[in-house]
């Protein structure tokens, strides 16, 4: 694109919202960076909202897998929930095995599709602390 293009496509999208380049309600719920996070071998999964995602209305539908299933699990306690994360630690206790989660938003009767994690392998990605430093 040239950049009179892009600029005059930039002057649609701010004179013309919702017009120019709408995207479908399911979209825009999508959990956006889903990732996660693990500190001493506990691994948490990690979300933000979807942009169409205002206050706390939205629940979440989390689900797991190690690398090479076929079958996503569903994590039982956060199936239906309000929070951004989800405590995995179980679900990922081979440590040296490669995992995927993934989140899915519902809002007012409307699903989005699912976002999932790169591959998350407990042993590369935790981070050691002592008890002390939390205090």
């Amino acid at each position: 694109m040239t950049p009179k293009c892009c600029f005059l496509g930039f002057l649609l999208s701010v004179l013309l919202p919702g017009v120019v380049e709408t995207q479908p309600a399911n979209e825009s719920l999508k959990p956006q960076r889903v990732h996660f996070q693990s500190r001493n071998f506990h691994n948490i999964l990690r979300w933000q909202p979807g942009q169409a995602c205002l206050g706390n209305n939205s629940i979440y539908f989390v689900q797991y897998k190690m690398y090479g299933e076929r079958q996503w699990k569903n994590k039982e306690t956060c199936w239906g929930i309000r929070e951004f994360f989800c405590d995995l630690t179980n679900e990922t206790s081979d440590i040296w095995e490669p995992y995927y989660g993934r989140v899915k938003t519902a809002l007012a009767g409307i699903h989005s599709g699912w976002t999932m994690t790169q591959r998350f392998i407990p042993w590369w990605e935790r981070v050691l602390r002592s008890t002390s430093e939390d205090a």
